[in-house]
């Protein structure tokens, strides 16, 4: 039923409305976390990205550590300010992609492609009052393109080591009031052995292949009235390494389908209301030698109603209705839960100053009410600006955290369990061209494993630290360096995964108006793992470097480019026992229509 929904959806966004409507407004009921927060964020454009996924495109945010569990297809973590993985909040035009399916509702970009992208906005620090649970860590917002650029085509191809290709092609389309873009995505790689050579001596090539088809478009029917429409559908395999010394044919399969509805409506120049309806289907199954088919699939269904009020350019004030209903469904466990949520969120600037401030309540159907808020002041004066932000965050419990059934004699499930915190603080001052941030988070009532009683709510750790980073643009250059300090303080348990220490720094030069090299190093410091073969064991990772080049030329409507990727060969390890890219070569080939 969803899949006949989801052509539907793509069909219909695709018509050629004959009615010649009224032109456009600019809906003013929308999230604008750069608006209503201080904290810091950086902004990712696609418009000039290769990237097949979206794993590379985060890597390169400050204070965020991207961690794949091997080559492509393996899972992908991310760490943004040394809270956990599992606290990053992932939404595509507002559609939240956390997968309920999985232990502890961890969105897996390792599938995701980027094509249909037209930016994305990570942003640092607590962010539960505009997005609720998930959002304890930090939220990365993804937006689609929906046919910006009109009548354009686009078909992209790129291929190299290890057997890889991948290919897609995008159609932005506009008729009068209406416009939109289809994109389907198609990538197959032999990949390199999920674990390495180095610790379990495994050499066999586990592959992985994507395919992903997108819609999304936006219709204007009158001055007052706009809706817009997203359908997608993703399907991803790849072959695991069975356990932890085998190279066995044990793969992974993961479907995903997203539908999305929103209706727009200004009532006058001042005020307007915007209603959201959507569904994110995570459907997944794992075959692994000796355990046969394992089954997972987790519905996250979302409805919300914004409502802005601008009283003037310089006080807005956002509010919102929000319902989230969770759906499990294992063999053995299938349960649902309800999240209710009421938000107000507030910006008032004045000569040199601005001020934020914001609460939400949430109503849980199992642990009940819970409430969030934040604050921020800043000064600002032409394009400098000093603020101080201070967020909370919060994560519900998963369903399988509450529910899991007992397995082999181990505690799963905990129907005590209580949302994890974060209160959050942040020092920040920008330039033009630098940006320094201090924070804060200080994690409370962490869920952690444990094998007697299950899952508990026994951690709690604070992670300090400062970001540095800058961004310097000259006639026939740009340079970007970056660099994070973080420590932790009073950890319960091991920090892991997360190092004190990292720095990147990217080049380029343009020597003409259509070519362009460029250069990326990134340095990561040493830090702590856990070796699964001996029970709580853990082992320091190496620190490591690695430097990847590059270069693109561009002509009327075509464009070439190659990359050369860890160009020294370091071996290198971010997460124990994994594989990483070695030495590798790339090339890309574009042209539009």
């Amino acid at each position: 039923m969803s899949v006949c929904l989801m052509w539907l959806l793509l069909f219909l966004s695709h018509q050629l409305f004959a009615e010649d409507i009224l032109a456009p407004i600019e809906v003013k009921a929308t999230k604008n976390v750069s608006a209503f927060s201080f904290s810091s964020s950086k902004k990712i454009s696609l418009e000039e990205k290769k990237d097949a996924t979206i794993t590379t495109l985060l890597e390169s945010v400050s204070g965020t550590m991207t961690v794949q569990d091997g080559g492509p297809g393996g899972r992908v973590s991310y760490f943004i300010r040394g809270t956990e993985s599992r606290h990053v909040s992932f939404t595509l035009d507002g559609l939240k992609l956390n997968d309920p399916s999985n232990n502890d509702r961890q969105f897996d970009s390792s599938f995701f492609t980027s094509p249909f992208l037209a930016e994305i906005d990570v942003h640092k620090g607590p962010q539960a009052v505009l997005y609720g649970s998930d959002a304890l860590g930090g939220q990365v917002e993804m937006k689609t393109r929906k046919g910006e650029n009109a009548p354009d085509t686009r078909l992209e191809i790129n291929g190299g080591s290890f057997g890889t290709i991948d290919s897609s092609l995008s159609s932005d389309w506009k008729n009068k009031n209406h416009h939109g873009t289809l994109t389907a995505t198609r990538f197959h790689s032999d990949g390199l052995s999920r674990l390495n050579d180095k610790r379990f001596r495994a050499r066999e090539r586990d592959a992985a292949d994507i395919t992903q088809v997108t819609s999304s478009s936006a219709h204007h029917w009158n001055p007052k009235w706009s809706s817009e429409l997203l359908a997608s559908y993703l399907h991803g395999k790849n072959e695991l390494d069975g356990g932890i010394t085998e190279n066995t044919k044990d793969h992974s399969v993961n479907d995903q389908y997203i539908l999305q509805q929103k209706t727009n409506y200004e009532l006058n120049e001042k005020s307007s209301f915007s209603l959201r309806n959507g569904l994110s289907r995570h459907q997944r199954a794992i075959r692994m030698l000796g355990q046969g088919l394992t089954q997972f699939e987790g519905d996250l269904y979302q409805h919300e109603l914004l409502y802005q009020y601008d009283h003037s350019s310089d006080w807005h004030i956002l509010s919102g209705l929000g319902n989230e209903r969770e759906d499990l469904d294992l063999k053995t466990i299938k349960k649902e839960s309800d999240l209710k949520s009421l938000f107000i969120q507030s910006f008032y600037k004045q000569e040199i100053i601005k001020y934020q401030l914001g609460l939400r309540s949430e109503q849980h159907s199992k642990y009940g009410r819970f409430d969030t808020s934040s604050a921020g002041i800043a000064l600002y004066k032409n394009k400098s600006e000093l603020g101080l932000q201070y967020s909370q965050g919060f994560k519900a419990p998963s369903l399988y955290q509450l529910y899991g059934p007992a397995s082999f004699g181990f505690a799963v499930g905990n129907r005590d369990l209580v949302p994890e915190k974060n209160h959050g603080l942040e020092l920040i001052g920008k330039t033009e061209y630098f940006e320094v941030s201090v924070f804060q988070n200080s994690l409370n009532d962490l869920i952690v494993y444990n094998v007697a009683q299950g899952f508990q709510n026994q951690g709690n750790f604070i992670v300090e630290g400062v970001e540095l980073s800058s961004t310097i643009k000259g006639q026939d250059f740009q340079i970007a360096p970056s660099f994070t300090h973080q420590t932790f303080k009073d950890e319960e348990t091991k920090i892991l995964r997360r190092p004190q220490n990292s720095a990147q720094l990217q080049l380029i030069y343009f020597m003409t108006a259509s070519f362009e090299i460029s250069a990326k190093g990134k340095w990561m410091g040493s830090r702590l793992d856990l070796d699964p073969r001996v029970q709580d064991r853990f082992v320091k990772l190496s620190s490591y470097e690695i430097l990847d080049l590059g270069c693109k030329y561009s002509f009327t409507k075509d464009e070439v480019g190659f990359q050369l990727l860890n160009v020294f060969d370091r071996e290198y390890e971010n997460s124990f026992g994994y594989s990483t890219t070695p030495l590798s070569l790339f090339a890309h080939y574009g042209h539009r229509f």
